[in-house]
């Protein structure tokens, strides 16, 4: 009985489903319990890639504001909400840090001399009216 190939094969993909499906309920009760306790001031993604933080909630939707305090809310569905976003590093890696500094021109981003840039995109001389270079 053991030895039929197709035996093994078929107890091998039963077993495999269900596998799958047991992962795949969990994933499922993960998410709803989380989209249950939702709470003002949670930020989410959603579905569709949209990501704000949570105003008000009710039995089937809740609504967004991409920015705390804009006054500018979307209504969702809870079942379009995908995930919470948590930054890395907590709420102030959020932000920028003021120590970084930001060159003002392309030569001091890539670490070269203005000067040689400035060569290189300059011409020497200036056309005549013909177009051709003095």
């Amino acid at each position: 009985m053991f030895k039929d190939p197709i035996f093994v094969v078929l107890v091998i993909v039963f077993i495999g489903m269900i596998w799958m499906t047991t992962r795949q309920r969990k994933t499922q009760r993960e998410a709803q319990s989380f989209i249950e306790t939702l709470t003002p001031g949670t930020r989410v993604m959603t579905m569709a890639g949209y990501v704000g933080y949570v105003v008000e909630t009710d039995e089937q939707y809740v609504t967004l504001e991409s920015v705390p305090g804009s006054g500018a809310h979307t209504l969702w569905m809870k079942a379009a909400i995908r995930k919470p976003i948590v930054p890395v590093g907590g709420e102030e890696a959020a932000g920028l840090d003021s120590d970084v500094e930001i060159p003002d021109d392309v030569a001091k981003l890539i670490g070269e001399d203005s000067s040689d840039i400035d060569k290189l995109t300059r011409p020497d001389t200036e056309p005549d009216d013909n177009g051709e270079k003095k």
